[in-house]
Protein backbone atom coordinates (compact mmCIF):
# COMPACT_ATOMS: atom_id res chain seq x y z
CA UNK A 1 0.00 0.00 0.00
CA UNK A 2 2.73 2.25 0.77
CA UNK A 3 4.65 1.36 -2.21
CA UNK A 4 1.32 2.55 -4.31
CA UNK A 5 0.67 5.63 -2.31
CA UNK A 6 4.95 6.47 -3.01
CA UNK A 7 4.29 5.41 -6.80
CA UNK A 8 1.34 7.64 -7.43
CA UNK A 9 3.32 10.81 -5.79
CA UNK A 10 5.69 10.17 -7.75
CA UNK A 11 4.16 10.12 -11.07
CA UNK A 12 2.36 13.07 -9.34
CA UNK A 13 5.79 15.17 -9.36
CA UNK A 14 6.68 14.14 -12.36
CA UNK A 15 3.25 15.05 -14.90
CA UNK A 16 3.39 18.35 -12.64
CA UNK A 17 6.88 18.92 -14.19
CA UNK A 18 5.83 18.98 -17.29
CA UNK A 19 3.95 20.82 -19.54
CA UNK A 20 0.78 19.21 -21.08
CA UNK A 21 -1.33 19.88 -23.98
CA UNK A 22 -3.99 17.78 -25.56
CA UNK A 23 -5.72 17.05 -28.88
CA UNK A 24 -9.13 15.74 -30.30
CA UNK A 25 -7.76 13.37 -33.26
CA UNK A 26 -11.35 12.82 -33.58
CA UNK A 27 -11.90 16.49 -34.64
CA UNK A 28 -8.35 16.84 -36.82
CA UNK A 29 -9.49 13.64 -39.04
CA UNK A 30 -13.30 15.25 -39.10
CA UNK A 31 -11.90 18.46 -40.17
CA UNK A 32 -9.51 17.72 -42.78
CA UNK A 33 -10.71 17.03 -46.41
CA UNK A 34 -7.86 14.70 -47.32
CA UNK A 35 -9.40 12.07 -44.69
CA UNK A 36 -13.01 12.60 -46.72
CA UNK A 37 -11.14 11.83 -49.46
CA UNK A 38 -9.17 9.21 -48.48
CA UNK A 39 -12.29 7.73 -46.72
CA UNK A 40 -14.58 8.25 -50.54
CA UNK A 41 -11.83 6.11 -52.12
CA UNK A 42 -11.56 3.46 -50.05
CA UNK A 43 -15.62 2.92 -50.21
CA UNK A 44 -15.30 3.07 -53.59
CA UNK A 45 -12.33 0.26 -53.35
CA UNK A 46 -14.33 -1.57 -51.42
CA UNK A 47 -18.16 -1.07 -53.27
CA UNK A 48 -15.55 -2.68 -56.08
CA UNK A 49 -14.61 -5.73 -54.14
CA UNK A 50 -18.31 -6.54 -52.97
CA UNK A 51 -19.46 -6.37 -56.72
CA UNK A 52 -16.76 -8.91 -57.43
CA UNK A 53 -18.14 -11.11 -54.43
CA UNK A 54 -21.54 -10.88 -55.31
CA UNK A 55 -20.50 -12.15 -59.17
CA UNK A 56 -19.08 -15.09 -57.79
CA UNK A 57 -21.86 -15.66 -55.57
CA UNK A 58 -24.02 -15.44 -58.29
CA UNK A 59 -21.99 -18.12 -60.37
CA UNK A 60 -22.28 -20.23 -57.14
CA UNK A 61 -26.15 -19.74 -57.21
CA UNK A 62 -26.71 -20.40 -60.91
CA UNK A 63 -24.33 -23.42 -60.46
CA UNK A 64 -26.43 -24.55 -57.12
CA UNK A 65 -29.60 -24.10 -59.19
CA UNK A 66 -28.32 -26.37 -62.40
CA UNK A 67 -27.41 -28.79 -60.60
CA UNK A 68 -31.21 -29.09 -58.56
CA UNK A 69 -33.24 -28.16 -61.10
CA UNK A 70 -31.78 -30.43 -64.16
CA UNK A 71 -32.79 -33.75 -64.02
CA UNK A 72 -31.47 -35.21 -66.93
CA UNK A 73 -27.78 -34.54 -66.55
CA UNK A 74 -25.08 -37.30 -67.39
CA UNK A 75 -22.99 -38.17 -64.33
CA UNK A 76 -20.08 -36.80 -65.45
CA UNK A 77 -21.80 -33.65 -66.31
CA UNK A 78 -22.70 -33.33 -62.96
CA UNK A 79 -19.68 -34.49 -61.76
CA UNK A 80 -18.27 -31.47 -63.71
CA UNK A 81 -20.49 -29.27 -62.56
CA UNK A 82 -20.58 -30.22 -58.38
CA UNK A 83 -16.33 -30.17 -59.21
CA UNK A 84 -17.21 -26.41 -60.68
CA UNK A 85 -19.07 -25.31 -57.59
CA UNK A 86 -16.82 -26.65 -55.41
CA UNK A 87 -14.10 -24.15 -56.82
CA UNK A 88 -16.34 -21.39 -57.14
CA UNK A 89 -17.37 -21.72 -53.28
CA UNK A 90 -13.10 -22.09 -53.14
CA UNK A 91 -12.54 -18.87 -54.52
CA UNK A 92 -15.20 -16.90 -53.04
CA UNK A 93 -14.00 -17.77 -49.85
CA UNK A 94 -10.29 -16.65 -50.62
CA UNK A 95 -11.37 -13.53 -52.16
CA UNK A 96 -13.07 -12.42 -48.86
CA UNK A 97 -10.80 -13.77 -46.60
CA UNK A 98 -7.90 -12.31 -48.49
CA UNK A 99 -10.29 -8.59 -49.07
CA UNK A 100 -12.47 -8.11 -45.69
CA UNK A 101 -10.36 -10.48 -43.70
CA UNK A 102 -8.02 -9.75 -40.92
CA UNK A 103 -4.77 -8.09 -42.67
CA UNK A 104 -6.81 -8.14 -45.93
CA UNK A 105 -6.66 -5.88 -49.00
CA UNK A 106 -8.65 -3.34 -47.14
CA UNK A 107 -7.36 -3.38 -43.86
CA UNK A 108 -4.35 -2.38 -45.98
CA UNK A 109 -5.81 -0.15 -48.60
CA UNK A 110 -6.99 1.84 -45.70
CA UNK A 111 -3.84 1.89 -43.59
CA UNK A 112 -2.00 2.99 -47.03
CA UNK A 113 -4.90 6.02 -47.53
CA UNK A 114 -4.77 6.81 -43.76
CA UNK A 115 -0.65 6.63 -42.77
CA UNK A 116 0.03 10.00 -44.51
CA UNK A 117 -2.67 11.95 -42.95
CA UNK A 118 -1.31 10.70 -39.57
CA UNK A 119 2.28 11.27 -40.38
CA UNK A 120 1.49 14.87 -41.18
CA UNK A 121 -0.65 15.08 -38.10
CA UNK A 122 2.38 13.98 -35.79
CA UNK A 123 4.50 16.46 -37.59
CA UNK A 124 2.38 19.30 -36.81
CA UNK A 125 1.79 17.99 -33.04
CA UNK A 126 5.30 17.79 -32.99
CA UNK A 127 5.98 21.06 -34.39
CA UNK A 128 4.19 22.64 -32.39
CA UNK A 129 4.69 21.09 -28.95
CA UNK A 130 8.93 22.46 -29.80
CA UNK A 131 7.37 25.49 -30.16
CA UNK A 132 5.45 26.26 -27.78
CA UNK A 133 7.54 23.98 -25.57
CA UNK A 134 5.40 21.05 -24.52
CA UNK A 135 6.56 17.86 -22.91
CA UNK A 136 3.68 15.80 -23.19
CA UNK A 137 0.27 15.84 -25.69
CA UNK A 138 -2.30 13.45 -24.99
CA UNK A 139 -5.31 13.04 -27.10
CA UNK A 140 -8.60 13.27 -25.82
CA UNK A 141 -11.03 11.01 -28.13
CA UNK A 142 -8.84 7.95 -27.00
CA UNK A 143 -11.39 8.17 -24.18
CA UNK A 144 -8.48 7.96 -21.30
CA UNK A 145 -8.58 11.53 -20.94
CA UNK A 146 -11.27 12.29 -18.30
CA UNK A 147 -10.80 15.86 -17.62
CA UNK A 148 -8.83 19.00 -19.60
CA UNK A 149 -8.53 22.66 -19.62
CA UNK A 150 -9.51 24.57 -22.98
CA UNK A 151 -6.21 26.04 -22.18
CA UNK A 152 -3.69 23.42 -22.85
CA UNK A 153 -5.72 21.91 -26.03
CA UNK A 154 -4.33 22.73 -28.98
CA UNK A 155 -6.35 21.25 -31.54
CA UNK A 156 -7.01 24.45 -33.57
CA UNK A 157 -3.18 25.00 -33.29
CA UNK A 158 -2.33 21.49 -35.62
CA UNK A 159 -5.49 22.31 -37.53
CA UNK A 160 -3.92 25.75 -38.48
CA UNK A 161 -1.15 24.16 -39.11
CA UNK A 162 -2.41 21.52 -41.51
CA UNK A 163 -4.05 24.31 -43.11
CA UNK A 164 -1.16 26.28 -44.02
CA UNK A 165 1.06 23.46 -44.93
CA UNK A 166 3.76 25.50 -42.79
CA UNK A 167 6.80 23.90 -41.24
CA UNK A 168 8.65 26.25 -39.88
Amino acid sequence: MKTAILLAAVVASFIAAQTIAVIDSERIFDNLGEVTDATELLENEILEWEARADSLQDEIDAIETDLEYTMVMSPDRRREREVLLEDKSVELQDFLSRTFGPGGLVESRNSQLVSPIVASINEAVQEISLEEGYDIVLDTSGGLVVYVSNSIDITDMVLEKLSTGSSD
